[in-house]
């Protein structure tokens, strides 16, 4: 990958912004910031995800690069839980 260059897909990754979501259990909103897979609702504790797309994370070769070591390990440990039961016990 050429040394000043990212590929548009990590823009959101990159450059964060905070997004609003409703929580399922209590209708309360939760920003979740766009590098981020999940948020805690402040109301009811709940997991709240949104929904993601296949992100460059999952298959560039030089993702780690192009958004950072940290913010790539970051993104890949902390994925979401996969059934509501799991997002209730954290």
């Amino acid at each position: 990958m050429a040394s000043n260059k990212h590929c548009p897909g990590a823009v959101t990754l990159r450059e964060v912004r905070p997004e609003y979501i409703v929580c399922p259990e209590c209708g309360n909103e939760v920003e979740i910031w766009s590098d981020e897979p999940m948020a805690r609702c402040r109301q009811c504790g709940f997991w709240v995800t949104r929904e993601r797309g296949a992100s460059c994370i999952d298959w560039c070769a030089y993702a780690r690069e192009c958004i950072g070591l940290a913010r790539y390990e970051r993104l890949m440990k902390n994925r979401p839980p996969q059934t509501r039961t799991e997002a209730r016990a954290t």
